[in-house]
């Protein structure tokens, strides 16, 4: 008896994997997607299984077509554009490079263009050779498209990682996409032709990206610092408003003669916002004055271009008593309908 166990474990224990450069691509298996293969020009019935993680024998035996999610970290970014997008070379030619040109400013220049499937849309891959946060990296791609014009949307442009949200208080999944290289899906060349099918090649033009794009958190961190913030507590108008003086005042001095500026505009946010978003009542007086100078000596390049730091708090001073002479925009109607008085507020602080 003690015989047959052995020989059973021995029958039943599981068997490491051999190592495949190309499915090592894409480490992260859980909550995986999968679905029969489709009858022509129909789409797949996408199914998630959240009880094993996707093996590498599973996507090889190639019964089903898959696709992975993503954990904490990542290695590339992907961009799905759909076959009937506006954004795709057969109805706008230079939305692509638009679209590589937006993404420059986190070191995003190179891409492994592919189709997904046999439906004719495309797949561009964005390798780097660091681990990101995901939710960081897309947060800051989704600000980086939408900045230059891009609307991302099922159907038009999907980023993967996406954005995600929020479900029953807890982070949802990231969005699922299709592992490459799977039926109807070739890698293409500069004329947006199918040139190969050869995993190989994909890692050769992985590797090959991955030295082209110097992704670093820090300028992932930059994008999502002066990206435009949505305020729940704070209405429509007043929502951008907000956001446009922060896309003022965040930056900080990149010059002389800046000061007065971004002074009064520091003022003009602590008076109207610093309440409704941190609680509260407003703040005045002294509170205000120091709320002036913390933030102006915190800003980039304060300490290399403000050519006023020996009279910075008197300065304040001068911006805080002219923002309490302004009573319009604090009374209860602004809360209510900000925006209308945008113009208004900006001509009392100018």
């Amino acid at each position: 008896m003690h015989q047959l166990s052995n020989q059973t474990s021995l029958k039943f224990r599981s068997i490491k994997e051999t190592s495949n450069e190309f499915l090592s691509l894409f480490p992260h298996r859980y909550d995986y997607i999968h679905a029969p293969h489709p009858e022509p020009g129909q789409k797949a019935d996408w199914k998630t299984e959240s009880q094993h993680p996707l093996s590498d024998r599973l996507i090889q035996e190639g019964e089903s077509i898959y696709g992975i999610r993503f954990g904490k970290t990542t290695r590339y970014l992907l961009a799905d554009i759909d076959i009937h997008s506006v954004y795709h070379p057969r109805h706008d030619p230079l939305a692509i490079s638009r679209l590589v040109a937006a993404l420059e400013p986190i070191g995003l220049v190179s891409f492994i263009p592919i189709t997904s499937s046999y439906s004719g849309g495309i797949h561009l891959y964005f390798p780097f050779d660091t681990d990101q946060t995901s939710y960081e990296l897309a947060q800051a791609v989704q600000t980086l498209l939408e900045k230059a014009g891009f609307k991302i949307a099922p159907g038009q442009l999907e980023i993967f990682p996406n954005d995600r949200g929020f479900v029953d208080g807890k982070p949802a999944l990231y969005n699922a996409h299709r592992l490459p290289l799977q039926a109807g899906s070739y890698i293409l060349d500069q004329d947006w032709q199918p040139i190969y099918s050869s995993e190989q090649e994909f890692v050769r033009q992985w590797q090959f990206c991955q030295r082209r794009n110097p992704v670093t958190r820090k300028a992932i961190k930059k994008i999502i610092k002066n990206r435009r913030k949505k305020y729940p507590i704070v209405k429509s108008g007043g929502g951008k408003l907000l956001n446009d003086l922060n896309a003022e005042i965040e930056p900080g001095w990149t010059g002389s003669g800046q000061t007065n500026h971004l002074l009064g505009r520091i003022a003009y946010r602590a008076r109207v916002f610093h309440h409704i978003i941190h609680g509260g009542l407003p703040v005045t007086g002294d509170e205000l004055v120091q709320e002036i100078t913390g933030i102006a000596k915190s800003l980039p390049g304060y300490d290399e271009w403000c050519q006023h730091k020996h009279e910075i708090e008197a300065k304040a001073t001068d911006w805080a008593r002219s923002a309490g002479r302004s009573h319009t925009y604090l009374n209860n109607e602004c809360h209510e309908n900000l925006g209308s008085l945008e113009s208004k507020t900006i001509l009392k602080m100018s």
